[in-house]
Order: C-alpha cells, then sequence, then structure tokens
C-alpha cells in the first residue's frame, strides 16, 4: 500500500526535473522555492514524494531552517567546478542537524557536473572524505547524462528515510532475546569446561 508522504530537500531544480520527468532542463535560478511531487516504488513500496528545491541562494536563514522543519531528507548538491559551492556543504550540514536536533538526518551529499572533468576544482576523494565526516551517502555524477545515476542517489536518500523511520524492535523483548543468548553461551561453556 502506499505510505505517508516523505519529503526530500534539494538544492537543484535541474536534478528534481531531471528525477521526476527523465529530463534536463539546464541549470537555473528559482527566486523562490519550488515543491514538486510524485510517487516511486522502493523496494515493492509506493511511497509519495515531495520535493522542494530550496533555491539556497535567496534564502535567509529563517528560511532555509523552515525548509529543514519541512523535510525528512535531504540532497546537498556541489559543483565539482565550483569549490565554493563544495565549502558551503558543512555549513549546511551543521544547520541541518541543529535544526533537527539530530546527527543522522538522512541525507546525501551529490557532486554534480562529474562529466566536465577539465574544469575541476573538487577532487572525488575530497567528496568521499567531507560526506564520512558528515555521516552523509556520496554520488558523483552529471545531472545532465545520467539520469539513471540522478535516481540511484534519490532512492539511496529514500532508503535512508524509510529505515530511520522504521519502528526499533520492541526493547523487552530484544533484551529477553540477548539473556536468552547469553544464558546458552554460558552454558556452553560450562559444558566445555566438565
Amino acid at each position: 500500500g502506499a505510505l505517508s508522504s516523505h519529503r526530500v530537500c534539494f538544492v537543484s531544480a535541474a536534478l528534481c526535473v531531471r528525477f521526476i520527468t527523465k529530463r534536463f532542463i539546464g541549470e537555473y535560478d528559482h527566486k523562490k522555492e519550488v515543491t514538486y511531487r510524485c510517487s516511486r516504488v522502493v523496494d515493492q513500496e509506493t511511497v509519495d514524494l515531495e520535493i522542494l528545491d530550496t533555491a539556497c541562494k535567496e534564502s535567509s536563514v529563517a528560511s532555509l531552517e523552515s525548509s529543514i522543519r519541512w523535510a525528512d531528507g535531504f540532497l546537498l548538491l556541489y559543483s565539482i567546478t565550483q569549490r565554493r559551492s563544495f565549502l558551503e556543504v558543512p555549513r549546511l550540514k551543521t544547520l541541518i542537524d541543529k535544526t533537527k536536533h539530530s546527527l543522522i538526518a538522512p541525507a546525501v551529499l551529490v557532486a554534480n557536473k562529474a562529466d566536465l572533468e577539465i574544469g575541476r576544482e573538487v577532487t572525488t576523494e575530497e567528496g568521499q572524505r567531507l560526506a564520512k565526516d558528515l555521516r552523509c551517502g556520496f554520488r558523483e555524477l552529471s545531472v545532465a547524462e545520467a539520469v539513471l545515476a540522478v535516481e540511484a542517489a534519490v532512492l539511496q536518500l529514500i532508503r535512508q528515510v524509510l529505515d530511520q523511520q522504521r519502528p526499533l524492535p520492541d526493547r523487552r523483548s530484544y533484551m529477553l532475546t540477548v539473556r536468552h543468548a547469553l544464558t546458552r553461551k554460558l552454558t556452553r561453556s560450562k559444558t566445555m569446561q566438565w
């Protein structure tokens, strides 16, 4: 059956449209936030998505905080040809962690424009290292060229959101399972000593 709607923050209109329609529109700046809606089947579950292009360049901190509170997961984009965009990511992740009161808010770091190798200013290794430091997933891709890679990045984030929202095992039954396992281990240990 369909799940409740999940909300994802993007910072690229081009990626939003690429994911939803498979078309590439070229990157452009929105003057305001835009919300897109679609559905996807993820691991045999239908997931309704609300996708927000946050228009970070035009957003105040208060506006960004509002968008962060709204969202369940985050795609943090930078361009490999613009080091400045890469250096902005830690600030955004810090704001997300602070606003969501969590160090494990579902997030995937996406390095865009991987087709422009000649103009590269950020190495793949730097992206991987930052993702590890920020506890994010990581994808390097070209929104313009690789629609399947865009789909994979979004699905990675959706799975993180779904995993986080699944209920934890009942604590009492979990503790009983641990106790039984320890009892069996101790019994085996005594038997071996005899």
